[in-house]
């Protein structure tokens, strides 16, 4: 046993001698990190606030070491329990940024920051959802249902007496036409401590896209004619404005969803001014037709 202690001894002696060597002897690099400012031993019923959310730190070490380095591995701590007043400028020390010990911190930018000890104040704010991404082509959102509506927010009152909504983290819309629910966080930023409730459940209802469009020279048709008798239309072209969905809006057959018609079914011999009837494909919603009414003649 005691044999056994001592070679265990030995063995991390060695390896602690190895790793100090591979460290010592590794070529020096410089690298950056964006990292949140995190301000500690803040006063009861009071919050701590900065203007800036991110500081960019540059870090000089051992490659190997840097290479090793995630965002976790880096931060900026502000000790503010000694803070006097509303606000403080504070000049960051490069001891205020905690990184592993054989790594030093070369820059701090910015420098400088100011922080602001607020008393803490509660407040409704209403919520609004972000979006990213577009739904599926010829849908657009049509309405929205968001539960609750408003909801009761825990911060600093210099930022809560600034802001008249609070955002929704972003809702994927890419490709949907269908009704969707989502039960989705809210986004949480500097000053905010406490959001009740800290989800809300967002309904999001999809109609058709709907652009207008103006075709001109549709061709008119007779239909239900008599085998008896002759059909000439002296109206044989017309100009139609219509409702389309988007996605079909540009389409080349576009008219050829479209039929234009006059019902010659009860007409004897003579001449008549008709009214042009029309039927269309789906998606598809005729506004105006210019003429509206076709000459047709009959003959026997």
């Amino acid at each position: 046993m005691l044999l056994n202690n001592i070679f265990l001894k030995i063995l991390s002696v060695l390896l602690a001698i190895s790793l100090w060597l591979i460290v010592a002897t590794s070529d020096y690099d410089q690298i950056q990190f964006n990292v949140p400012v995190k301000l500690i031993n803040v006063p009861d019923k009071k919050v701590a606030v900065t203007d800036e959310s991110l500081i960019n730190v540059t870090l000089n070490g051992p490659r190997l070491v840097l290479n090793s380095l995630s965002y976790n591995d880096v931060s900026v701590e502000v000790d503010v329990s000694n803070f006097s007043g509303y606000k403080t400028d504070y000049r960051i020390k490069p001891s205020d940024v905690k990184v592993p010990s054989s790594v030093n911190v070369v820059r701090i930018q910015p420098a400088e920051i100011t922080v602001t000890i607020d008393k803490i104040i509660h407040k409704n704010i209403e919520v609004t959802p972000a979006f990213i991404g577009e739904p599926a082509e010829g849908f657009k959102v049509g309405s929205l249902q968001i539960t609750p509506s408003e909801v009761e927010v825990t911060g600093a009152a210099s930022t809560l007496n600034d802001i008249d909504y609070i955002e929704t983290l972003p809702i994927n819309l890419s490709g949907k036409s269908e009704k969707m629910s989502y039960s989705v966080g809210l986004k949480k930023s500097s000053g905010i401590k406490k959001i009740d409730p800290s989800q809300v459940e967002v309904t999001v209802i999809f109609s058709e896209n709907m652009v207008k469009r103006k075709l001109s020279n549709i061709p008119v048709t007779v239909v239900k004619k008599n085998k008896d008798y002759i059909y000439k239309l002296l109206t044989n072209e017309v100009d139609v404005q219509i409702d389309v969905r988007s996605d079909i809006a540009d389409s080349k057959d576009l008219k050829k969803r479209i039929n234009i018609y006059v019902d010659v079914s009860q007409l004897a011999p003579g001449q008549y001014l008709r009214n042009i009837e029309y039927s269309s494909g789906e998606n598809i919603k005729i506004i105006e037709i210019t003429p509206g009414k076709a000459r047709v003649e009959v003959t026997k």
